[in-house]
């Protein structure tokens, strides 16, 4: 017995022993943890593996985890705003990184992918490589697309819904693209009737053997409804003069009219143009509806009729940074139908930031070289209703002058233009028309003389825009696309036959076709991006002698817009001429065929202040027959921004890469004065 106590008196003994190492061994790993949880490890790189159809560019914009950045963006963060502080490895972010990982492949029709993870630990220099593992297995295609909750559409609007759904079975399941699709739906709805109409949710049956999903998408489309009358509600110092007759007759919306979404955007933006309002809101008064009808609230606060207003002009025409002075009268409601007067005057330099200041204000005379610069006196009437239809109409007379470095052009003339109004959803969304006569004074200084070329031109024009990008100020996602068309002289043509006279004159035809494209560099948010831009111009002429084309017609390349390379217009090629008309020789300057394009990396540090990285090329020649690749300028630099709440402002710096006009070794060049310039501007350069 005595024996059996000692036994057990000897193993509780060893099990105390054993506790206790296990407590010390467990209280040691707590401590070395605690330690090099206290010492923080930089990530210093993220790999994925197995991710065949992302990139990982791609796949760490999802993460939290982030990797920590180059060392010049940690020095300027230690003592500036700018840069970026360093990145530490969080194990506890794993969790949410793998959930993010896996959610973006599903959402993307993989339904069967798993991702897991690993990381190798330096403890000598305190950093962490990161790795995801993903097995994306097979993606799925969507079978079938099934809608609901919407009964009752009229035959033709059920068509162009279902119009709306991806179709192609072959294509990879994508969330992004359905979800595309069903915001797509909801603005045709809401601009056939259904006002309420909303989405609901979607359910996705994934069948993993067959690698296919079904689709059924779930809607609350309400009723369909009409207009019941319009409400208006005016006030300020000018709602005395305004009557509501000619307020309804600007909305344009008449009573049991479909509601229409669009259709209001559309009346409020022609109400804001008018001029009259300094607040102005169209609206459905969902409160009051009655039955399958709703009535449409103007809401509006009517300024003063007369107003007179100084402003300072900031632009950048003609490839320029102008800057200059204007004063404005204006007059609305003039003569009623909410037409608007416009009397202005203006003056400025042009290219500011190379202007000689002891000279601004001296000799702003056709001698002077060093200053260029603009006045503009002119008169303008709109109105919002033309022919009886929703057509912007703007009649214009002015006097302009002009002064650059090989030309003063002096003209007066007059304009009438038509602005057609278009919803957002067709593909080609402004469309302006317009019939433009001047009489031209072109003054060629050379060698203390200045002979002068007076000549008329009617200008027949139309202008077509498609805009797609998804911001004005900042775009990150879409597309920008223009056509210039411009007829001259076409109308003195057929006067002339009308009237049973010859016409001998100049005939010529001007054409430019602009795009801007813009890809997002990250999905985190919209603070990069890059921007792609193509121009391509060109000038024929196919009566008289294309000599006559009037310099102010013609292209050229360069400035704060263009190829930054080079100052404003300074690309572009130039003939001696004997001018009969003027008894003299002069340069004519400006090309007949325009290349030009550019690349932009454009990155936010803030929602404010930004950096761009950019590369421009261009030229112009006279005719595409004489086009050269080796002709082709190119110009690369960095600009910084800054963004206020109506326009980024910009400061660019580039260097000539490749000058064909100066083919000396890129290193032997002097830096300042054969290489380098610098742009100021207003807004991004496309």
């Amino acid at each position: 017995m005595i024996e059996r106590c000692r036994h057990a008196l000897l193993q509780a003994q060893t099990m105390q022993h054993v506790l206790l190492i296990l407590v010390f061994v467990i209280l040691c790993t707590s401590l070395s943890l605690a330690q090099e949880q206290g010492a923080k490890y930089e990530l210093t790189k993220i790999e994925f593996h197995g991710n065949n159809t992302f990139s990982s560019p791609a796949l760490k914009d999802l993460i939290n985890s982030q990797e920590t950045p180059m060392w010049v963006w940690k020095f300027l963060h230690s003592f500036t705003s700018l840069g970026k502080g360093p990145e530490y490895f969080d194990s506890t972010l794993i969790y949410s990184d793998t959930r993010s990982l896996n959610e973006y492949y599903i959402a993307n029709g993989f339904f069967s992918v798993k991702t897991t993870y690993s990381y190798e630990v330096d403890s000598a220099k305190k950093q962490v490589v990161l790795t995801y593992n993903i097995n994306e297995g097979h993606f799925s295609r969507i079978r079938q697309i099934s809608l609901y909750g919407l009964r009752g559409l009229k035959d033709e609007l059920q068509h162009e819904v279902e119009g709306l759904l991806p179709s192609d079975t072959t294509k990879r399941f994508s969330q992004s693209t359905l979800m595309a699709s069903i915001n797509s739906i909801i603005t045709v709805l809401e601009n056939n009737g259904f006002m309420t109409a909303r989405y609901d949710s979607t359910l996705v049956i994934q069948d993993t053997v067959s690698n296919v999903a079904n689709v059924m998408i779930y809607f609350d489309g309400g009723k369909e409804y009409s207009i019941s009358k319009l409400l208006i509600k005016k006030d300020g110092p000018g709602a005395e003069k305004v009557e509501e007759d000619l307020l309804e007759q600007i909305v344009g919306i008449k009573e049991k009219e479909l509601y229409s979404l669009e259709k209001i955007r559309l009346s409020q933006v022609r109400l804001f143009r008018t001029g009259l309002f300094n607040t102005v809101i169209l609206a459905p008064v969902i409160k009051d509806t009655v039955g399958k009808t709703v009535p449409l609230a103007l809401t509006g606060n009517i300024g003063l009729m007369n107003e007179f207003s100084p402003e300072i002009i900031m632009n950048n025409q003609q490839n320029s940074f102008n800057l200059g002075l204007a004063g404005v009268i204006t007059r609305k409601n003039f003569l009623g139908g909410a037409r608007k007067l416009t009397l202005s005057g203006s003056f400025g330099v042009s290219d500011i930031v190379r202007a000689n200041p002891k000279n601004l204000v001296k000799t702003f005379s056709l001698q002077d070289t060093t200053v260029y610069g603009f006045y503009e006196g002119s008169a303008r009437v709109e109105q919002p209703y033309v022919f009886g239809k929703p057509i912007f109409g703007t009649l214009e007379g002015y006097v302009k002058s002009n002064k650059d470095k090989s030309l003063n052009v002096r003209s007066i003339g007059g304009k009438i233009s038509f602005e057609f109004e278009l919803p957002r959803y067709t593909f080609i969304n402004f469309l302006t028309a317009y019939y433009n006569f001047e009489v031209v004074d072109q003054t060629f200084p050379k060698n203390g003389k200045h002979p002068t070329l007076s000549q008329s031109i009617s200008i027949l024009g139309a202008d077509m825009k498609a805009y797609k990008a998804n911001d004005v100020i900042f775009p990150t996602k879409g597309f920008n696309l223009g056509l210039l068309i411009e007829e001259a002289n076409l109308f003195n043509n057929v006067l002339s036959k009308l009237i049973g006279h010859d016409y001998n004159g100049l005939l010529f035809y001007k054409s430019t076709i602009s795009s801007a494209f813009y890809i997002p560099a990250t999905t985190r948010n919209n603070l990069r991006a890059y921007a792609v831009k193509l121009k391509v111009g060109y000038i024929q002429s196919y009566a008289g002698n294309e000599i006559d084309i009037p310099s102010v017609k013609k292209f050229t390349v360069g400035g704060s817009n263009s190829v930054r390379g080079w100052k404003a217009r300074e690309l572009a090629p130039s003939e001696d001429l004997v001018l009969s008309a003027i008894d003299s020789t002069v340069s004519i300057v400006g090309g007949t065929f325009l290349l030009e394009g550019g690349l932009e990396y454009r990155h936010k540090f803030t929602p404010e202040i930004g950096a761009v990285v950019f590369t421009d090329f261009g030229n112009t020649w006279l005719g595409y027959k004489i086009f050269r690749p080796d002709q082709v300028a190119v110009a690369s630099g960095f600009g910084l921004r800054y963004y206020s709440a109506f326009a980024p402002f910009r400061v660019d710096f580039a260097v000539k890469s490749y000058d064909p006009n100066n083919r000396k070794n890129f290193f032997k060049k002097a830096f300042f004065k054969e290489l380098f310039e610098f742009q100021i501007g207003i807004g991004e350069a496309f």
